[in-house]
């Protein structure tokens, strides 16, 4: 059963979620949790990611070098993405 195909929005999950049918609740159910199973691995995955940048350590500072350049472009980049996985606060 492909659930990502049936839930395409927040809307359509509440309306299967309040539906008088068992299955489209079930349906949706198992949407939820197929989206939290995609999610954490992508968080997981961007972790190890992060982990494995700044392992490396810092480059030698030469502004005018691409790859410094290219180095402090990736951890802000690294950034962004952390910062928008990341719950409120």
């Amino acid at each position: 059963m492909d659930s990502r195909s049936t839930v395409i929005d927040s809307n359509t999950l509440r309306e299967q979620l309040i539906s008088p049918h068992p299955m489209q609740r079930a349906i949706a159910l198992h949407a939820l949790e197929v989206e939290l199973e995609h999610t954490a691995a992508a968080r997981a995955n961007l972790a190890r990611a992060v982990a494995r940048f700044t392992e490396r350590g810092i480059p030698y500072y030469a502004l005018n070098d691409p790859y410094f350049r290219e180095w402090v472009g990736k951890a802000v980049t690294y950034w962004q993405l952390l910062r928008a996985a990341a719950p409120a606060r």
